[in-house]
């Protein structure tokens, strides 16, 4: 159960809810390129937040980026950037170094981002989303996290439930090109900020308990989500 949950939202009144990660489905890898890499970089973005990497400096097998695509149109849907702390960081260059992916391989890395107690992320939003299609995504990648164990059933139903109130200002206003979500967890503390396109700050949330840090961590990295095998394979294809 949760031990402490604090709201802050600045786009309408709705009630408290619960998070998870982990939009929408299937995913591509973020092609190289200095110019987008300044784009993903948590300090190219100069709209007002206060989650930020500073505490997380970059460096080799630090960082993993993905781009998120429906498959069937090839239309862009998000790009997500994942930084983790120095000493899993290192942790994962022991596995990675010098092999090639696989899917075994990809247990182990798996196995220490969902663990993880400092990691930093951003989701962009890409394209126009509607608030249905956000949460059967999410939806889709929890039940994953629940039948992995990863959290138990009542942790599940509490999350899935909430979803609907914790997204409720996105119902009319829907989700934008360019609309940010940021999420920042230290040990079983995860705050989460929703910033519009127009640099609005229309949410900012911190929950405490291990199930949020593990509904987050584990949407993106269990087996058959929608982002495990891009998030992974970008710590090869960026040659870290």
């Amino acid at each position: 159960m949760l031990a402490e949950h604090r709201v802050n939202v600045r786009h309408g009144a709705f009630l408290r809810g619960l998070l998870t990660a982990a939009p929408l489905a299937a995913a591509l890898l973020l092609p190289s390129g200095d110019a987008l890499e300044a784009a993903q970089s948590p300090e190219a973005d100069d709209r007002p937040r206060s989650i930020a990497a500073d505490s997380l400096p970059g460096g080799p097998y630090v960082d993993m980026r993905m781009l998120f695509e429906k498959t069937i149109f090839k239309v862009d849907v998000l790009t997500l950037h994942i930084r983790l702390n120095e000493a899993d960081a290192r942790e994962i260059e022991g596995l990675v170094r010098g092999r090639r992916y696989s899917d075994q391989l990809a247990d182990s890395v798996a196995d220490v981002a969902i663990q993880s107690r400092d990691v930093w992320a951003r989701i962009r939003f890409e394209r126009n989303v509607s608030l249905g299609q956000f949460l059967d995504g999410t939806e889709d990648n929890l039940e994953k996290v629940r039948e992995a164990g990863i959290i138990d059933e009542s942790d599940y139903d509490l999350i899935s439930k909430g979803m609907p109130i914790w997204y409720a200002f996105l119902e009319d206003r829907g989700i934008l090109d360019g609309d940010l979500m940021y999420y920042r967890i230290r040990g079983d503390t995860l705050r989460t900020q929703y910033v519009g396109v127009e640099g609005e700050l229309l949410l900012d949330q911190t929950d405490v308990g291990p199930e949020r840090r593990l509904s987050v961590l584990g949407s993106y990295f269990v087996r058959g989500s929608d982002f495990r095998k891009g998030l992974i394979k970008s710590l090869f294809s960026e040659g870290s």
